[in-house]
């Protein structure tokens, strides 16, 4: 904190006050003297020191020690210990007493933060010895919100015009480029050389379907690259777009921001059957590059927009999909309702963070410390979802599902629960959304059109409130539907490059971090929209952009890169990003030919360890003991089953989340145990000797000859599993070791010595960082 424990707590509490030193108060003197003559403006010259560094804690509805410095007659009324402000008197100002250094324990702002500099003190006692001028129109009310109207991201969207393109620019090959040019000569740097074409054809696969090239995919690109590189990168991502393993690989980021699983999580972990019909919707509304405002208003609010439409109600499975349990009437009322406001408090979280990108969790107890966003507004969300609850039920096509309903037509009475208390029932709350990104319409008017647009549909089911703040996120000139864009359009780019434009993917808030191409992302964002929000689109122009397709590796980049950015936050080369966990299982499978690319339907449960498989209270279906490793469970690891509780050690181990919470960026560690699992793992290993098999397979043909030409089937398996050929280093290495190993296990006495010889090779293969991270 700020000022809070400058004035509000030590004054508050009421520490004793020393007054400054002989010595000191001399200079202060002299400093006066020196700022006396000059006239002193409060709005010029004081308040923006009072807003950068008191109103966090001493304005708005955050008063600590009852003093709020926005208001005058607040601020000369002083707090709980006297008078901050004493006109025409700063030495009697506690203002100026702790933030002036007289005494180092009680130096404010404290500890961490950046003090005051001597000027701005000296503004602070001239401003206070010429009388504390402040004029009657000067008063901040609540500096969150005035903060908030000039902060980027609550801004309705603004067009932006792209540069222009430079006499010079050999480099760009559309406006995202030019963007990134510019802000490259500012800083005096250049984009690093175009990466190559087996570089770019991995890169291109792993990125849109998450599975790697086949060696003839690889040369297919390669020849069609040496004749027009631009076209040959425009076809394959076409097609990579149009293919149905899109929409797994981007799937399952976004079922990583709706915190999808397949159990309840807490104590039970009681499974939850029919909870993949939402994933099926979620891989399809991507394959079918269903707009982006359509996907969010389907996921508040599809039962209330189409009824009778199995992917729109199913599509609520984004509110359902966080940890729960019922607690049965045995247990306390206490409990029980602790339990329902904890899964209320899940959705609006997912909700905020997932969507918009402001955290909301906090202000469940008191308003926001550092946005506009108060705990009435977050009472007002909570009461959208108040009258309903996650159901298990027939959806319209009489399938099973499960998803979000409402109880009935009946709004529930909501009240605003001071620090969190739910029995302090004092307060009603209306239906209402975030005054920081409103704007004309309220809550009230969104409502009122959804039952006029639902008039048609006769006994309705549901309040129709979902269906409001549906319409309200998604309206990008009353609502929070400009926010709602950039948010996404960040996320994809962060999918693509390793770091979004805004690091803070889930904070676009004032404490969240500023964008590094702040018109970049504006242009993006409008483009998006005004294409209709579509995902494919804007995939399309930054996968054929010169700045995607930069090579990443020192010898091809501006050798002053690293000293002017070593975090390449200006884009001077490309970053290699590490596979996720299920894309390196995915990876195995592809190269071993042994993947399943059945879609859709219930989650699969892979074989786990007995040691691994242990979790206390589980009721219900236990995971079983003895599951198959067979074309049932080598599916592509979206559709395996996620028990919370039980997570699958491979995952585990290279940083799948635990889907707790929403999860718009993964942690990406490198610790020992990946390289155990790598070693290790039972499914690895097998998957290695299928890998093993098929390479000698490939090489003996039809030939019932013992020998095969190891050198070949090295080239081979790098050929599938890198998209390049092996150096001549390379491949005498690698024979001498599977033959040092064939030769071990002959000496052992087991069986198909060759064959156990190069699965070690194989498995040695998934360990290395080419494999497992994409250049």
């Amino acid at each position: 904190m700020f000022m809070a424990i400058c004035i509000g707590l030590l004054v508050g509490r009421g520490f004793a006050l020393q007054t400054e030193a002989p010595a000191q108060a001399a200079d202060s003197d002299t400093r006066q003297k020196a700022t006396r003559s000059t006239p002193v403006d409060f709005v010029r010259d004081i308040q923006p020191i009072l807003r950068d560094n008191c109103y966090e804690c001493h304005a708005g509805t955050t008063e600590e020690g009852s003093l709020n410095l926005g208001i005058k007659a607040r601020a000369l009324r002083g707090g709980d210990s006297g008078a901050a402000i004493v006109a025409g008197k700063s030495n009697e100002s506690l203002l100026i007493q702790f933030v002036s250094g007289g005494n180092e324990d009680r130096l404010m702002p404290p500890e961490g933060n950046k003090p005051l500099s001597e000027e701005q003190v000296s503004l602070l006692r001239a401003w206070i010895d010429q009388g504390a001028r402040w004029p009657d129109d000067a008063d901040v009310l609540d500096p969150k919100m005035d903060r908030a109207k000039k902060h980027w991201a609550f801004r309705r969207l603004a067009r932006i015009t792209a540069p222009s393109r430079s006499s010079d620019d050999n480099w760009s090959k559309g406006p995202i480029d030019r963007f990134v040019l510019r802000q490259l000569d500012s800083a005096g740097l250049h984009p690093s050389q175009p990466a190559d074409a087996r570089t770019l054809v991995r890169r291109l696969y792993f990125d849109v379907i998450g599975l790697p090239p086949t060696p003839k995919q690889t040369a297919e690109f390669i020849r069609a690259h040496a004749e027009d590189p631009d076209a040959a990168v425009q076809n394959l991502v076409d097609r990579l777009l149009a293919s149905p393993r899109y929409g797994e690989r981007w799937g399952r980021h976004w079922l990583d921001v709706a915190r999808y699983a397949d159990s309840d999580g807490q104590e039970a972990d009681m499974d939850r059957p029919h909870a993949y019909v939402y994933r099926d919707f979620v891989i399809q509304a991507f394959n079918d590059d269903m707009p982006y405002d359509q996907f969010v208003r389907w996921q508040i609010a599809g039962d209330e927009f189409e009824p009778d439409n199995d992917a729109a109600v199913s599509a609520t499975g984004f509110l359902t999909a966080g940890p729960s349990f019922k607690l049965p009437e045995t247990f306390l009322e206490s409990e029980r309702l602790m339990n329902r406001y904890n899964e209320l408090d899940d959705v609006i979280s997912t909700l905020g963070s997932g969507l918009l990108g402001i955290t909301v969790a906090c202000a469940r107890c008191h308003d926001h410390k550092y946005d506009a966003f108060s705990a009435k507004e977050y009472y007002q969300l909570l009461g959208v979802f108040h009258s309903g609850d996650r159901v298990t039920a027939k959806l319209p096509s009489g399938k099973e599902g499960f998803f979000f309903q409402d109880f009935d037509d009946k709004r529930r009475t909501t009240w605003l629960f001071r620090r969190s208390d739910f029995y302090d029932r004092e307060i009603e709350v209306d239906i209402g959304f975030p005054a920081i990104l409103s704007s004309g319409a309220d809550a009230s008017d969104f409502w009122q059109k959804a039952r006029e647009a639902c008039q048609e549909i006769g006994d309705a089911k549901s309040t129709l409130q979902r269906r409001a703040l549906a319409e309200w996120i998604t309206d990008t000139q009353r609502g929070g539907g400009a926010l709602l864009a950039r948010v996404l359009v960040n996320r994809v780019w962060q999918h693509h490059f390793g770091e979004g434009i805004v690091r803070t993917t889930s904070d676009f808030g004032v404490r969240g971090d500023d964008p590094s191409h702040p018109m970049l992302l504006e242009y993006l964002t409008n483009e998006f929209v005004e294409g209709g929000w579509r995902i494919k689109s804007l995939h399309r122009m930054i996968l054929t952009s010169a700045v995607w397709r930069q090579a990443s590796t020192r010898g091809t980049a501006d050798e002053r890169g690293p000293d002017i950015d070593p975090a390449n936050r200006l884009l001077w080369r490309m970053t290699p990003q590490r596979l996720e966990a299920e894309i390196l299982r995915d990876t195995m499978l592809a190269v071993s030919e042994t993947l399943n690319l059945e879609s859709g339907g219930p989650g699969f449960k892979p074989y786990i360890a007995p040691e691994a498989n242990l979790a206390r209270n589980i009721k219900g279906e236990g995971y079983p003991q003895d599951a198959k490793d067979d074309a049932s469970t080598r599916r592509r690891s979206v559709y395996m089953f996620h028990k919370r509780l039980i997570p699958y050690p491979m995952f585990q181990a290279f940083d799948r989340p635990d889907l707790m919470t929403s999860c718009a960026r993964r942690q990406n560690t490198t610790v020992a145990p990946q390289a155990m699992v790598i070693l290790n793992d039972r499914f690895v290993r097998t998957v290695a000797r299928d890998f093993a098999t098929l390479l000698t397979q490939r090489r003996k043909g039809n030939s019932a000859s013992e020998d095969v030409d190891l050198a070949a089937i090295v080239e081979d398996a790098f050929e599938t599993s890198f998209a390049r050929l092996p150096t001549d280093a390379e491949t005498e290495t690698s024979v001498h070791f599977i033959e040092a190993q064939t030769e071990a296990r002959t000496a052992r006495g087991e069986q198909d010595p060759q064959i156990e010889a190069l699965t070690d090779y194989c498995q040695s293969l998934f360990g290395l960082n080419e494999f497992i991270y994409v250049d």
